[in-house]
């Protein structure tokens, strides 16, 4: 651990102080600035949703890809966006990936569908 001087301290000691003047001599503002944080927060949630399109949440990467060549199901699966990309690979329990650009994301989706002889969670209901 670094070493902590008395004089680090004192400086602590004032930026505690003068939060805690704000908080007891205004309150309402210290409120509105945790619910403005929250509010943004949801916001960024709420447009990561609407950025998943409706050919994305509809789309069937084992139905879609299992009849076409590498390179036509790279290019049909790189026409989506990177969040749509990630919304598949979750929506269709291909695994998780750290990768972040387009194509490396549709390599993988095709790379691990064409590895799959079938859609074993679609098709569970059909053994019994």
């Amino acid at each position: 651990m670094s070493k902590i001087t008395v004089k680090d301290i004192e400086s602590f000691g004032k930026v505690l102080g003068a939060l805690s003047e704000l908080c007891i001599n205004n309150p309402q503002l210290v409120s509105n600035i945790l619910a403005t944080t929250e509010n943004t927060r949801n916001g960024k949630n709420i447009q990561r949703e609407e950025e998943i399109s409706s050919k994305a949440r509809e789309f069937n990467v084992f139905q879609a890809i299992k009849s076409l060549s590498r390179k036509e199901a790279l290019s049909l699966v790189s026409s989506f966006n990177k969040t749509e990309l990630k919304f598949i690979i979750k929506s269709n329990n291909l695994g998780s990936t750290r990768l972040n650009s387009v194509d490396s994301l549709a390599e993988f989706i095709v790379d691990t569908v064409s590895k799959r002889t079938e859609d074993v969670f679609l098709n569970q209901q059909d053994r019994t």
